[in-house]
């Protein structure tokens, strides 16, 4: 229900949704938000001539039910419906009682998926399904995306501290548009507001996790038997590690965060290994935020696992050395390159889009990348796209060699490299899609408390669903608390809970994925 209003005739309670300019040329950091407050409707009446408003998410007598066949509406209440209570989900008649978050991970954490209910269980109820009353002023379901982006800006420690490269330089034309996907013009701001619509959960993270961990499971098993297979000179059968992939398709549309949870429990000794698997999950969240349509968000999740087999072929030693290359061992370490196209090329199940990204996923696009120094549009969109989330993930994973990296730390990396080593639209985009406080990273909250963050509220970023691992004086919790951001729980002195700050790993000797034994 997107109606156009001039920029004079805005009041508190209405719902932007579009500017007449691109977002990132704003100050409002998150694309989409309610006008609560006095300050930001000065900020945008300055700013902007006009705006586009929707009804269907604004409140009080801005509230405006769609009609039915509005196709819109779905998508309004789907964002909306995104945000219900996990319990009333649950409440649903004969659905099964869905453990808590702590429960799951520490049953999938020591293997005992048999205690987890099975997907017909569950019951056929989720988010998108549940009724939702018609929102009022204080309905925080009928809210939407909020005007924190705003308040962010002035927070320089916050969110803000993390952008403020990026406003500015974000120029593009919303007439613009992609195209196929080798297509490495600018991507529209209409084409990006429809994907991240389009990606808003369709069920809780418990519901999800149990949903798709066997899956996740079986696909583990499959990717061992490929690499058992290479080890052993035999061809790797793709086409079983595809089922397990398309699996993982459908799991990051329902909801993307259990995935990120699963490659952050999969911990083994082997780095590469548990590499594969990090970039091939993130590999397609982003490609599902930028819109890209199945079969390429699959190739990217096959190719993100199978892109550096080719290290095996490689001296051990090359491997586990934890100091700088020597210029001879590093062209030695760039023929991981070949040995894996060819790997990949013999595969059944290979095909022509998943060998040019395991081909060109180290070319950069200033030329310095290998083993051909491609440059520019010569790169092709989906390698660009496995190499920035190659890079991401290697920054953010422990290893023997180089620097562990925060996700804030590395997305700032990446920022630094945008326009140059990557293009600017994809940083960008990345950066939205990961989000400031992604899924297992450790938070301190303004009571002094530690949480791990368990979900992202996509509706308000700057809220997530936390679980309080330790109290203010940091001593553990026996049975830690979860706590829903958005909805502004009370800490202990009666102010809103919120988060100040991102921790490192490892703060204060957590370590989230051993913390579910306890």
């Amino acid at each position: 229900m997107k109606e156009i209003v001039a920029a004079s005739d805005l009041t508190t309670g209405l719902f932007v949704c579009e500017l007449d300019r691109p977002w990132l040329d704003s100050p409002f950091l998150m694309q989409g938000f309610l006008i609560e407050d006095e300050e930001v409707l000065v900020q945008l009446q300055s700013l902007c001539r006009f705006v586009y408003v929707d009804r269907s998410r604004s409140v009080g007598e801005h509230f405006r039910a769609p009609e039915a066949e509005d196709v819109t509406s779905s998508v309004g209440r789907s964002l909306r419906n995104a945000i219900v209570h996990d319990e009333e989900a649950g409440a649903a008649e004969g659905a099964a009682r869905m453990p808590d978050f702590l429960e799951i991970m520490r049953l999938i954490r020591t293997g005992n998926l048999e205690k987890l209910p099975s997907v017909s269980e569950l019951g056929a109820v989720t988010r998108s399904e549940t009724h939702l009353g018609t929102p009022d002023s204080d309905d925080p379901f009928g809210r939407g995306f909020s005007a924190e982006g705003a308040k962010a800006a002035r927070n320089p420690g916050g969110l803000e501290r993390l952008l403020n490269p990026l406003r500015g330089l974000f120029g593009r034309s919303a007439s613009r548009r992609l195209g196929e996907p080798e297509n490495l013009d600018e991507f529209s701001d209409e084409m990006i507001r429809r994907a991240r619509l389009r990606q808003a959960e369709t069920v809780p993270v418990e519901q999800e996790l149990v949903r798709v961990v066997p899956s996740f499971a079986r696909t583990q098993m499959v990717l061992e038997q490929v690499i058992d297979d290479v080890r052993g000179n035999l061809n790797p059968d793709l086409g079983k590690l595809r089922e397990g992939v398309e699996d993982m398709v459908r799991s990051v549309a329902r909801n993307p965060d259990a995935l990120l949870w699963l490659t952050r429990l999969k911990r083994t000794d082997q780095y590469t290994y548990d590499h594969a698997l990090d970039v091939s999950v993130h590999a397609m969240i982003f490609a599902r935020s930028l819109g890209l349509g199945e079969e390429t968000t699959a190739a990217l999740g096959i190719a993100g696992l199978m892109q550096d087999v080719g290290k095996i072929r490689l001296p051990q030693r090359l491997l586990q050395k934890n100091t700088r290359l020597t210029p001879l061992e590093y062209e030695i370490f760039k023929t991981h390159v070949d040995f894996s196209i060819a790997i990949v090329k013999e595969g059944a199940g290979c095909n022509e889009m998943i060998l040019q990204i395991v081909r060109r996923h180290h070319e950069r696009l200033d030329g310095s990348g290998y083993p051909e120094g491609l440059r520019g549009e010569a790169l092709g969109m989906n390698a660009e796209i496995s190499g920035l989330v190659d890079s991401y993930c290697a920054m953010t994973r422990e290893r023997g060699y180089g620097e562990l990296y925060t996700s804030q730390q590395a997305l700032e990396q990446l920022i630094g490299m945008r326009d140059r080593v990557f293009r600017d639209t994809l940083v960008d985009q990345f950066v939205q899609c990961i989000g400031i406080y992604p899924v297992g990273s450790l938070v301190e909250l303004n009571s002094g408390e530690v949480a791990v963050v368990i979900g992202q509220n996509r509706v308000r970023r700057l809220k997530p669903r936390v679980m309080v691992l330790l109290a203010p004086d940091k001593s553990p919790n026996a049975h830690p608390p979860i706590l829903d951001l958005l909805y502004d729980p009370p800490a202990p002195d009666g102010e809103p809970y919120a988060v100040v700050r991102a921790l490192p790993p490892n703060a204060y000797g957590i370590d989230p994925q051993e913390f579910y034994l306890l």
